[in-house]
C-alpha cells in the first residue's frame, strides 16, 4: 500500500497522539485539522491528504484508541473533543479550518461550539449527530467487528472475520460484505484500520453518552464559524432532514448532498468531495 502521509509523529500526553503534520502551506491561508470517523485512521484522508497539502498545512491524527494513538479508559465525546483541542493548541497552534468525518465531524462541531477563536471553518462530512451512539445506526456492523478483534492475534482468521463483516447497506455492484468489496475500501486497507481499535472503544460506542448527546444537541447555537455539510445519499450517519435542520441552527451554513454515494465520501468519491469543498476554503481564505 503507497505511502501518502508524511512520517507519524506523536504528541505526549495521556493518551498519546499520533499525528501527521504536512507542514508548509501558502503564506496567509489557514491550517486544516483532519479528524477520521469511528473505527478509521489518518490513513483515510490518504486520497485528499497530499491534494489539500499542496496550498495548506494539513495535519491529521489518530483518535483515541485508532491507529498508533494511545488507548484510554474513556472513549465519550468529551475525551474525544479534549484531544482535538490538544492537537489544535500544541500541534497547530493557529485558528484552523475542521474538516470532520462521521464521529469527527461530531468531535469538530462539539470543539468549534467550544472554542470558537481556533475555528476558522467547519466542513462536517456526513457527521453522526442525533443518531451518535443510537443503536438503530451501525449497530450490527459494530457488533461484529467487535467480535472480529477477538481473532487478531490469527492474521488469517482476522482476514476472514473482517471480509466476512456485513455491509451497513449493498454495495453499488450488489455487494453485501467487506470481502466483496474493491476499490479504496479494500478488505486489507479495512483490516489494516481495524486491527488497532482498542476493543474498549467498540464496547463503549454503542452504549449511552447523555452528556455528549446533549453537548451536540446545544453545539449550533454556540459555532461562530462558517460551516459546510456534506450529506452522504446511502447509508447515511445522519437521520433524515438532519443536515437542512443543523445547517439552519448553524449562523452561516451550507449543504451539499452526494446522491448514490455512501457515508465516506471523502474515500469513495474524493474527486467531488474536493470539488464541495474548494469554494467553501476559498471564502475561508478571503475571510
Amino acid at each position: 500500500m503507497p505511502k501518502r502521509l508524511p512520517r507519524s509523529r506523536t504528541l505526549k500526553g495521556d493518551p498519546k497522539i499520533a499525528y501527521y503534520d504536512s507542514g508548509g502551506g501558502v503564506a496567509g491561508e489557514a491550517p486544516v485539522l483532519l479528524l477520521h470517523g469511528a473505527t478509521l485512521r489518518s490513513e483515510d484522508w490518504e486520497n485528499v491528504f497530499p491534494r489539500l497539502a499542496t496550498r495548506y498545512r494539513v495535519v491529521a491524527y489518530d483518535a483515541r484508541g485508532h491507529g498508533k494513538s494511545g488507548r484510554a479508559a474513556g472513549y465519550a465525546l468529551d475525551d474525544l473533543a479534549g484531544d482535538a483541542l490538544r492537537v489544535l493548541r500544541e500541534v497547530v497552534r493557529a485558528p484552523a479550518i475542521l474538516i470532520g468525518h462521521s464521529l469527527g465531524g461530531a468531535t469538530a462541531l462539539v470543539v468549534a461550539a467550544r472554542e470558537a477563536a481556533l475555528v476558522r471553518g467547519l466542513v462536517l462530512v456526513d457527521p453522526w449527530l442525533s443518531l451518535y451512539r443510537d443503536t438503530r445506526w451501525h449497530r450490527e456492523p459494530f457488533t461484529r467487528l467487535r467480535a472480529a478483534l477477538d481473532h487478531r492475534e490469527d492474521p488469517r482468521a482476522f482476514a476472514r472475520a473482517v471480509a466476512a463483516l456485513p455491509l451497513a447497506e449493498r454495495g453499488p455492484r450488489g455487494e453485501r460484505t467487506v470481502g466483496e468489496v474493491r476499490g479504496f475500501y479494500s478488505p486489507e486497507r479495512l483490516g489494516m484500520y481495524y486491527r488497532d481499535v482498542d476493543p474498549a472503544f467498540l464496547d463503549q460506542i454503542l452504549t449511552p453518552d447523555p452528556a455528549g448527546a446533549a453537548e451536540l444537541a446545544s453545539a449550533p447555537a454556540a459555532v461562530r464559524a462558517p460551516a459546510l455539510i456534506l450529506a452522504a445519499g446511502t447509508d447515511s450517519a445522519l437521520a433524515p432532514g438532519e443536515a437542512e435542520r443543523v445547517a439552519a441552527a448553524l449562523p452561516d451554513a451550507k449543504v451539499v448532498r452526494f446522491p448514490g454515494v455512501g457515508h465516506r465520501i471523502h474515500g469513495l468519491r474524493p474527486e467531488p468531495f474536493l470539488e464541495a469543498i474548494e469554494p467553501f476554503l476559498r471564502r475561508a481564505r478571503s475571510g
